[in-house]
């Protein structure tokens, strides 16, 4: 309640009194200032007629509470102060005003604070994202938080502050500007501190052929392979033929040219680059150069789907294990996708172009089939034949990662695991910390030599406890190293009971048998 007063900071303010008795209106105002007596200072005049207080040359040691007299209506002075420019922080870090670019890693979380120093009352801090210039109007994922709500008022001057956060910095936010802007009725514009997002993200690769992918190549046509790597800092692309140099000169923007193709140039090519210390690898293409039309399939596709003609192509992807893959149909016009397995029978997979393969495993390595029509002639089909081959560090798993068994039981503990490049060591680690290789045996612990698994690539591992003893309770770890890495699995044998029990077991088993035999042949 009263009457709120505002000055600018070395203005001329007038308190008004309200409130006293009429026959001491006027000579009867006593000013106090948050309740002490006025002090003797030229600045301040009583207007005797009114009983108001005229304060020149406001300072801000005036704000506050003012009354002329213990009954009278209080009022309350505001000396307006403009804030000070703002600044902004990272980590608690002040951010230099003449270095704008922050960088920030891809996917990584960025907070940053802007802080006000001065003004009464508090001035309002508002943030704005702006996207760089020809860029989508908002980086998708972006979220500004506010700071944590009733934060306790920090000691001596006044000083406000808010911090904004994006949870996920994304690619999509290079060059963006974030903006922090401070409002203040003192300011006759607002105020702004701002920097720019200079986001770091690795590698991605998009590669690209003339003529188009599913166009069947021969001898002696040109052909032109293109790769195009987006990443900040930039870096370049490099292409490579089976892990080595290329057959043909390649330039700086990524083009492999081939002014006569032959069928030597047939293999594997991908595109590689070095950002930041690090090397990265696109997906695999196989390169197939044939000299004539092949038609290995055709005859089978037309015993199936009744098709007067079918043109075939083939095709080869590399992906990493785990990583993620689209598989070209090499039409328009879509078409139905299928698995082909052991005998050639094609499990349908359902329709789609492209084929997307997330989170791609071992066990999906192999033959993939499309069945598309041809736009331009009728009653004509076309089959595109994927051979995807998954390569990566060895991946280890096991149906069960905890058995159970009693002192003197017998038990098998086995895994399986598939790795591309082939695994060129195979170790058991037994409870015991022995290590014990495939082919070789230590006590009652036999390790059976490597067998072929279910899938391409993949391969199962079988190690057998005779008369398990209390020694053998533990960890079980089967480890496989590749070119690519180290793949590993822990099953836990928890091994219960004594050698009492055992024996006891042993004891029963005898009087069980000894009294069958009584049974039958006692006369």
């Amino acid at each position: 309640d009263g009457i709120e007063v505002r000055v600018r900071e070395g203005g001329r303010a007038v308190l008004p009194c309200r409130g006293l008795n009429s026959s001491s209106q006027g000579g009867g105002a006593q000013w106090r200032h948050r309740g002490e007596a006025l002090p003797q200072d030229t600045r301040y005049h009583l207007d005797r007629p009114t009983g108001s207080l005229i304060i020149t040359r406001a300072r801000a040691s005036d704000r506050g509470l003012w009354m002329c007299s213990p009954h009278a209506t209080p009022v309350h002075l505001l000396v307006l102060e403009s804030p000070k420019a703002p600044y902004l922080m990272i980590d608690s870090r002040r951010l230099d005003a003449g270095n704008q670019f922050v960088p920030v890693k891809e996917n990584s979380e960025l907070s940053v604070e802007c802080v006000a120093e001065g003004g009464s009352p508090r001035p309002g801090l508002h943030w704005l994202l702006l996207p760089a210039p020809g860029a989508a109007p908002a980086p998708p994922g972006l979220t500004l938080q506010p700071p944590p709500a009733n934060q306790p008022p920090p000691a001596g001057p006044p000083v406000a502050s808010s911090v904004a956060t994006i949870p996920r910095v994304l690619r999509a936010h290079h060059n963006a500007t974030v903006a922090c802007i401070v409002t203040h009725p003192t300011l006759p514009a607002p105020l702004n501190a701002s920097l720019l997002l200079d986001v770091q993200f690795t590698p991605s690769f998009a590669i690209s052929r003339v003529p188009g992918f599913g166009f069947p190549l021969r001898e002696g046509i040109p052909v032109s392979l293109k790769c195009d790597v987006d990443s900040n800092p930039p870096s370049n692309p490099v292409w490579q033929k089976d892990d080595g140099a290329p057959p043909v000169e390649q330039s700086g923007d990524g083009f492999l040219n081939f002014t006569a193709i032959k069928r030597e140039h047939s293999g594997w090519y991908k595109c590689t680059t070095r950002h930041l210390l690090s090397q990265y690898s696109s997906i695999g293409y196989f390169l197939n150069v044939r000299c004539s039309v092949m038609s290995s399939d055709a005859d089978e596709v037309a015993g199936d789907i009744g098709a007067a003609e079918i043109e075939s192509t083939e095709a080869a992807v590399e992906v990493s294990v785990g990583g993620a893959v689209q598989l070209e149909c090499g039409t328009r016009n879509g078409g139905c996708w299928g698995r082909v397995g052991p005998g050639g029978k094609v499990s349908p997979l359902g329709p789609g172009a492209p084929l997307a393969i997330h989170s791609v495993l071992y066990q999906q390595a192999g033959h993939y089939r499309c069945y598309a029509p041809e736009s331009d002639q009728l009653n004509a089909w076309r089959t595109h034949n994927v051979h995807l081959k998954v390569t990566g560090v060895p991946m280890v798993v096991a149906n069960n990662l905890t058995r159970m068994a009693e002192i003197g039981d017998n038990i098998d503990i086995s895994a399986e695991y598939c790795a591309n490049p082939g695994a060129t060591k195979v170790l058991w680690l037994l409870p015991t910390t022995r290590v014990l290789a495939p082919g070789n045996s230590y006590g009652s612990i036999i390790a059976y030599n490597i067998t072929d698994g279910n899938q391409t690539d993949c391969y199962k591992a079988l190690l057998q406890v005779t008369a398990v003893k209390k020694e053998h309770d533990g960890d079980f770890s089967l480890l496989v190293w590749s070119g690519r890495g180290i793949g590993q699995i822990t099953i836990n044998l928890n091994v219960s009971g004594s050698l009492v029990n055992s024996a006891a077991r042993l004891s029963y088993t005898i009087i069980t048998y000894l009294i069958i035999w009584m049974t039958l042949f006692w006369c």
